[in-house]
């Protein structure tokens, strides 16, 4: 079954190679004339997925049936492992999760180029053309640097059973991390291949932006719920009490994020404006040069001393291979850019500093520029071995974060090109006045925390309650005007809002939501109450957490397969009033096949609060080492991500077509023109 899977690998080489030249052969020829050439380029794009699929469902197989003779399956799985984890296990080390990434790229592909053979469309087939050449690139590294598919190690195999999976990714949470993580890198390949495909075709209409847009939403979309989840493991997992860390890893993921989110601010501009049009391809390609540099860091093992993430050992292969597909991409993108530049040439206009047009570019700006810092900075172990600690970037993040949030809260309330100031002013009113009560309790010191002691961290609940109210109070001004012009009921509009207007109604509620993740984030990050603790194995000793009291109850010991696990029993009750919250039990958790020890931390959740507990073990005394942390508003960190994701999912709902594609680009390419005599003519 290994050669058959590697056999599938192979062919997919082949119909790559097939495909490139069709796809070729069809866009050099003249229109109607490369046809033929263009519907086998569709086909091959869908034969290599095929091809994968098998090739996947092949090592999938393998796990499930405990095949030990796959050395890939072997060192992540075991006989007694779970037929959950078992499929998890698919994506345990860097061999799977590079095919897993390749399987979802040659996902996205097919079904672009299913389209593209109901309607054959010049741009989709020169993006189709460039995804095909990264696809041959994954499938080739795979194939030469990272094979699933090879043999076991004799020493294992003598064995008889598997190595089993980490741990650490034992947890349901890690089971959907990469697949979601994966889905966003393989995602945001598309608006790359669209970018470079506008470039070559010199096409500066906002035709291949329509036509990326939905894909680089959908991207964004499974990013967000990767990186969500990424961090609710590390928190319940990782037993340090955090959720966010710094970690290059961590760092690794955020990177394409970032360059995902400027991009798709841009595609407004673009589309609405047709304005920063060098931007958004540049942004498309950072963004896409942005997830080889997430797989880099993970996977290539230059970053394994200072992550906790990071896969072991030096994969030189990997180093290369991935160092030049990076280098690729930018040099081409520099290039056609260049030798375009004047098909791309606009003229950006906005009449003041106080317009939604120069808020956009300060928009992008502050997410380059920090995306700049934090690739440098993560980079840096490699370029001159000096570690830089989450400090700096908690210190670094505090400023730019209530900065962007309160751009993000005042650029909807803006003008395109000018604002009017008082009315602007008038605007704001409500939200000020809602924060400012909002903030009375975190002033007066509510439930004993000294809120004022960190300016940055009580600046920024203000301004979490301020973008919130806005966003509720600006969602309000739309709905309402929209039943006043169309003489319906409130909930008629706001129903006819939610169904007509989703790109709008989403990127309000995503704006909602990233208003209460920072409100999360400013108290989980700057308030928390940390009490390291050593106690005698005898019952009755206590723990004294800012409200709380942690009473000891007794150790106890138990046993799992090939795990031996030992409980600290706690009671949890509330010292203000008294009321007991029931037990709280953190583990210490030995696994025999891996010889290797983890921590369950315990967590007792609440919607201001959580009281998070990690047993870390006995020492030669026998006395207990016990960490307690009080985590306050750590649950709207949760809440703001869900309200975040639920936002992108209304903004990328498909809605009904009243047009063609290309009718409705045509329109779109209209209205930008007939703008741009309007605000050239006002100046």
């Amino acid at each position: 079954m290994r050669i058959i899977g590697l056999l599938a690998l192979i062919v997919s080489v082949a119909i790559s190679v097939y495909t490139a030249y069709s796809f070729y052969v069809g866009n050099k020829a003249k229109p109607r004339k490369g046809q033929k050439q263009q519907k086998a380029g569709n086909w091959g794009m869908v034969w290599q997925f095929v091809a994968i699929t098998f090739a996947s469902l092949i090592l999938i197989a393998a796990f499930i049936n405990n095949d030990f003779t796959f050395g890939y399956v072997a060192e992540n799985s075991m006989s007694q492992l779970g037929s959950f984890y078992k499929i998890s296990a698919f994506w345990a080390g860097h061999e799977g999760s590079l095919l897993l990434w390749l399987w979802m790229l040659t996902g996205y592909t097919a079904v672009l180029a299913f389209f593209n053979l109901k309607k054959e469309n010049r741009l989709n087939s020169l993006a189709l053309y460039v995804a095909n050449f990264i696809q041959l690139f994954l499938t080739v590294t795979i194939l030469v640097a990272s094979n699933p598919f090879k043999a076991a190690d004799p020493q294992i195999a003598l064995l008889g059973n598997g190595l089993g999976l980490n741990p650490l990714l034992k947890h349901w949470a890690m089971v959907f991390h990469p697949p979601t993580l994966f889905m966003g890198y393989a995602g945001l390949t598309i608006p790359f291949a669209f970018a470079i495909a506008a470039l070559i075709d010199r096409n500066s209409s906002s035709e291949w932006v329509n036509r990326a847009r939905g894909w680089t939403l959908f991207a964004w979309f499974f990013l967000t719920i990767g990186i969500w989840l990424g961090a609710l493991w590390a928190y319940v997992v990782l037993g340090w009490g955090g959720y966010w860390g710094w970690d290059p890893v961590e760092n690794a993921s955020i990177l394409p994020w970032f360059a995902g989110t400027a991009l798709l601010h841009t595609f407004a501009v673009y589309r609405k404006r047709g304005g920063m049009k060098i931007w958004a391809i540049s942004l498309a390609s950072l963004a896409f040069i942005m997830t080889i540099m997430a797989t880099f860091i993970t996977r290539t093992g230059l970053l394994a001393k200072v992550s906790v993430h990071s896969y072991q050992g030096i994969e030189v292969n990997l180093i290369v291979l991935f160092g030049g597909l990076m280098l690729a991409a930018a040099g081409a993108t520099v290039y056609l850019a260049k030798t375009r530049a004047k098909e791309f040439e606009t003229q950006e206009f906005f009449s003041d500093f106080l317009s939604k047009h120069f808020t956009y570019y300060l928009n992008n700006v502050m997410l380059v520029m920090f995306t700049a810092i934090i690739l440098i900075t993560t980079l840096l172990p490699i370029l001159s071995g000096t570690e830089v600690k989450a400090d700096f970037y908690n210190n670094l993040a505090q400023p730019i974060g209530l900065l962007y949030l309160l751009l993000a809260t005042v650029c909807p309330f803006l003008g395109w090109t000018k604002t009017e100031g008082k009315k602007l002013l008038r605007q704001f009113v409500f939200p000020l006045v809602v924060a400012a009560i909002a903030i009375i309790p975190f002033v007066l010191g509510w439930s004993d925390t000294d809120w004022l002691s960190k300016p940055f961290g009580i600046a920024t609940i203000f301004a979490a309650f301020f973008s919130m109210a806005a966003v509720l109070e600006l969602f309000y001004i739309k709905v309402s005007t929209r039943a006043k012009n169309r003489r319906v009921g409130f909930l008629d509009s706001l129903f006819a809002t939610f169904k007509h207007s989703r790109s709008l109604t989403g990127g309000y509620i995503s704006h909602l939501g990233i208003a209460i993740l920072f409100f999360g984030i400013a108290g989980s990050m700057l308030y928390v109450t940390n009490v390291q603790s050593v106690l005698k194995n005898q019952p009755g000793q206590v723990i004294q957490a800012g409200d709380y009291q942690l009473t000891y109850q007794g150790l106890k010991q138990g046993q799992a397969p090939g795990e031996t696990y030992y409980s600290a029993i706690f009671q949890l009750q509330d010292s203000k009033t008294g009321k007991s919250l029931g037990k709280i039990v953190p583990q210490m958790v030995y696994h025999e096949t891996q010889q290797q020890q983890t921590l369950k931390a315990a967590v007792h959740y609440g919607l201001f609060r959580d009281v998070f507990v990690a047993f870390n073990g006995i020492d030669t005394q026998g006395n207990l080492s016990v960490d307690t942390k009080i985590n306050p508003l750590i649950s709207f960190v949760w809440i703001g991500s869900l309200v975040l994701v639920f936002g992108t999912l209304i903004a990328m709902w498909p809605k009904a077509i009243p047009a063609t594609v290309e009718e409705t680009d045509e329109a779109e390419t209209k209205k930008v023109a007939r703008r741009h005599k309007e605000v050239l003519a006002t100046d």
